[in-house]
């Protein structure tokens, strides 16, 4: 009886060494998930360039706000520019003018924010999982297919999904702790961020998800924990002063801001529509394709009794539900809309997952995967193999489904579609290797009992697929980016010369950023430059045919970039790209620098290379006022460090 008393002391000391050690394993497992999203999201980070005309268009905003000094009115090419909150032009200015205007710095806040979102969910895992699950729950985020590549793009979403997943949190915390302050603090300063990234869905999921949980799980004194004089505090402070400077400073801008860009963009009747909409099966086939491969096990992931609906994880499946709900009635839903609900899905998955490791049930839930990603493994073999034009048409009409801009370019452009899918092809063959090989392997390790080392297969599984995806990205920047172009213009350039962006502003904004050259607009504002000009916003910058005739007639150089099918008499052909061409009037001088640059070629086997840059004179014929008339007339129509990612899952899983 003295031994067992005497050794009561110890017991404390033991508990202090569990709780060390639990401390220990959640910071080593926090540092590895983080460690693992940095490299996925910073490796080539500022490599291929900016792309046209989602990632120039913002660019270009953010550097004239640092340039003019004016951090309140957003504008595009000197045009005020309200259809989106400014958090995300803050943010890449004060990238610029940190790292000065380059494509690291440009991509930089989206990065951080996918890492601050990894981080996010691992933290949301924590509190209504548990620690074991929370490392899961990262890794199946940092390893999903949308946010990894919406991590290393220039996107509003990618902040938005950080500040809708910090809100998330603090609602997380509020359902577990009613005591407490910092819970409602994030959830109303989340949310009040998440709408001064993107306007009023910001504010309105995290507000219809507390309104769902209370309703179904919270009860009355759910409502109180919420503190809703907080929020309209919080709200006041953070939302509303941007808004409420420029509703002052011009009259149209609430209408313009709230019911055009907002209200009537939901019910698909924005003006003007510079969209193609999905269908809702190509929605949620796009949401699933993001998720890839972790949404094939959301059929494992489901509670298996109706009583584990009432327990923590359902605050995700509400999350989760309702923004999949609001963009399948959206009459202008895309591909991306569903990213705000991955966080909470990653957190379901995980808890599946976890479920799967801790218990002795069958290994179906995992099998079932791996045996599908096998079939699409096999599947692909013959596509990406055997028939190069089969193989052609379904990687086209994937990009089409995962993104917007070239689903319009294709139906308009089938020949550049097929060329374009070649080029995709010949990048892809590795792609069943893999997806054979992980499914495989995981197989293997299911037979040996190995259920960890399943996990584990996976996530290294997914790497390869993420730098192919990633590769394609790359692809698609130089098939849409005007840097080559902007080289040119800035060596050739001379005092007094003039640039002009002969089609939509907005497919060629690429060139002003990469030149910082100001930058005149032939063939009307285009859409998205329409607002500004209705307001009176920089006239000299919009040419008319004739103001265009007089300019070109002039002995200064003059840059002209437009449509691949572009042709101006008297005009030297610069650069000849997959779809644009850079034309000058006015000598350039005979130097080797001048004439030998590399340009953007389709050769007769259809893939991108690059040639010698050549000049081709176009006879003087005809009438140029002709030539420019009718042109102004027509476009008025509207890298993966791969043993450094090894070593960081192995560690974190450990």
């Amino acid at each position: 009886m003295q031994a067992v008393v005497a050794r009561l002391p110890q017991v404390p000391n033991l508990v202090a060494r569990r709780n060390s050690r639990s401390r220990r394993a959640f910071f080593v497992s926090l540092a590895g998930c983080l460690l693992l999203a940095a490299v996925l999201a910073f490796s080539g980070l500022g490599a291929r360039p900016l792309i046209s005309p989602a990632e120039a268009r913002y660019a270009l905003i953010a550097r004239e706000m640092l340039e003019s000094g004016d951090w309140i009115q957003p504008h595009f090419n000197h045009a005020r520019y309200d259809e989106k909150p400014p958090l995300t032009y803050w943010a890449v200015a004060a990238s610029y003018r940190l790292f000065g205007f380059t494509e690291f710095a440009s991509r930089l806040p989206s990065a951080l924010a996918y890492i601050g979102t990894v981080l996010v969910t691992f933290l949301l895992a924590f509190e209504l999982v548990g620690r074991k699950t929370a490392p899961l729950a990262a890794l199946i985020y940092a390893t999903s297919l949308g946010p990894f590549l919406f991590g290393r793009f220039l996107f509003t979403d990618t902040l938005l999904v950080l500040w809708l997943s910090v809100s998330l949190l603090g609602l997380a915390r509020m359902t577990r702790r009613p005591a407490s302050v910092a819970g409602p603090l994030m959830f109303y300063l989340g949310a009040s961020l998440a709408g001064l990234t993107k306007g009023l869905i910001g504010l309105l999921f995290p507000f219809a998800a507390a309104a769902g949980y209370a309703l179904f799980l919270g009860g009355r004194g759910f409502v109180a924990r919420l503190r809703p004089w907080l929020g309209v505090a919080i709200v006041a402070v953070v939302f509303l002063p941007w808004h409420i400077v420029l509703a002052w400073q011009d009259p149209e801008f609430l209408r313009f801001y709230f019911v055009n860009e907002q209200i009537a963009r939901f019910l698909g009747r924005r003006d003007p529509i510079n969209y193609t909409p999905l269908s809702v099966p190509a929605f949620w086939t796009s949401t699933l394709l993001w998720l890839f491969p972790w949404f094939l096990f959301l059929p494992g992931a489901l509670p298996r009794r109706a009583g584990r609906w009432r327990r923590r994880p359902a605050l995700p499946w509400i999350w989760s539900i309702g923004i999949l709900v609001f963009f399948t009635l959206t009459g202008s839903r895309m591909e991306y809309y569903a990213l705000p609900a991955f966080p909470a899905l990653a957190v379901i998955l995980g808890s599946g997952w976890r479920r799967f490791l801790i218990s002795g049930r069958r290994a179906r839930s995992v099998l079932v995967p791996s045996l599908i990603l096998m079939g699409i493994g096999l599947v692909a073999v013959p596509i990406v193999f055997l028939s190069a034009r089969n193989g052609s048409a379904a990687l086209t009409g994937l990009v089409s489904y995962l993104d917007g801009y070239y689903r319009e370019y294709f139906l308009e452009h089938p020949g550049s579609a097929m060329v374009f899918g070649a080029e995709l092809l010949r990048r892809a063959r590795p792609f069943p290797i893999v997806l054979l090989l992980l499914g495989a392997t995981t197989i293997l390790a299911l037979r040996a009992a190995r259920r960890r080392v399943a996990f584990a297969l996976w996530v290294a599984g997914v790497v390869p697929i993420l730098g192919l995806a990633d590769g394609g990205m790359r692809l698609v920047a130089e098939d849409r980016s005007q840097r080559a172009a902007a080289a040119i213009v800035r060596r050739n350039w001379a005092p007094g010369a003039r640039l002009v962006v002969a089609e939509d502003y907005e497919e060629g904004c690429g060139i002003t950023f990469y030149t910082g050259r100001s930058t005149e607009v032939l063939g009307g504002p285009g859409p998205e430059l329409r607002f500004g000009f209705r307001r009176g916003d920089a006239p000299e910058l919009f040419l008319t045919p004739d103001a265009f005739l007089k300019i070109w007639d002039s002995p200064k150089r003059v840059f002209v970039l437009g449509s691949r099918d572009l042709m101006l008499p008297g005009a030297s052909v610069l650069l000849e790209g997959p779809r644009s061409r850079l034309l000058l009037h006015g000598q350039c001088p005979a130097t080797e620098e001048s004439t030998a640059l590399e340009v953007a070629d389709r050769g007769a086997k259809g893939s991108l290379g690059l040639s010698p840059a050549f000049v081709l004179a176009i006879p003087s014929t005809g009438s140029l006022r002709s030539y420019v008339s009718l042109l102004g007339n027509c476009l008025m129509i509207p890298s993966l460090n791969m043993s450094a990612i090894l070593r960081i899952w192995s560690w974190t899983l450990s």
